[in-house]
Parts: structure tokens; sequence; C-alpha cells
């Protein structure tokens, strides 16, 4: 994203961005995995927004002249051997939400540095954010009640 006029946009955007596609990529591992249809439909939903916030994160990196940067394939092998090693034993609502919930906040600390690095960059780009870390983070306190 080195053509962004203004470098803590493209931080910010390309955290969003990277932690939305890992997201939806983690979440249909997990899916694949979930017997309890509540929490499969709730995971499900979460997903949805992760391609919508994806697709429109990378949609104005690119309307500002910059390249989405997918994250590594061997950071999705890892995720995905990682969901299934957790899985292997037990696939419990229990374990599928502990699942999710460590997931989303290594992205919510990931953004949240992005975040905080970037007190430069617009506002509106700041605020989409902040508000995205929010959702994140209503989504994580909603999946404890199934801990």
């Amino acid at each position: 994203m080195s053509s962004f006029k203004n470098k803590q946009n493209a931080e910010i955007l390309g955290s969003v961005y990277k932690n939305a596609e890992m997201a939806y990529d983690a979440a249909g591992e997990v899916l694949k995995r979930c017997p309890n249809r509540r929490l499969a439909g709730e995971i499900s939903a979460q997903r949805d927004r992760y391609r919508d916030v994806a697709a429109q994160t990378r949609t104005e990196i690119v309307r500002r002249g910059g390249v989405p940067r997918e994250y590594p394939a061997y950071a999705k092998m890892m995720s995905r051997m990682g969901i299934a090693m957790k899985t292997a034993k037990s696939r419990s609502s229990k374990t599928i939400a502990a699942l999710m919930i460590r997931g989303t906040t290594l992205g919510i600390i990931d953004m949240q540095h992005a975040v905080n690095r970037s007190h430069g960059a617009e506002s509106k780009i700041r605020s989409d954010a902040e508000e995205l870390l929010r959702r994140e983070q209503d989504f994580c306190d909603h999946l404890k009640s199934y801990l």
C-alpha cells in the first residue's frame, strides 16, 4: 500500500482487511466442526459480516491507490491446523466458543495496535475501525454465554 498518501490510513485499513480475511477463513473452518445449530448460525452471521468488512475495506484500499495484502498461506494453514487440533477431542459449544473468542481477541489486539499507532489517520477511518472493534468485543461478550 505504498501509494497511500497517509501511511496511517494504510496501516488501519490494512489491519482491518487482514483481520477480516483471517476471521472469515477461520470462521468457515470452525463452522465445519460446530454441531450446535444456534451457535453455528451466530458464527455464520458473523462470518458474513467479516466477508462484508473485507470487501468494503478492499474496495477502499484500491480506491485510494493501494494494493490489499492477503495474509500469508502459511498463516492460513496454521489457523486451519490449530482449529482441527483444538476440535479433535471436543466439538462442544464451549470449545467452539472459546476458539472463536481467542481468534477474535487476537484480531482485536492487532487492530487496536494499528489504531493506537495511527493518530494521524483520517477521523472517519479511525472511527470506523473503532466501531468495528466495539462490534468484535460485543461478539466475544455474546459468545461467553456458550462457555
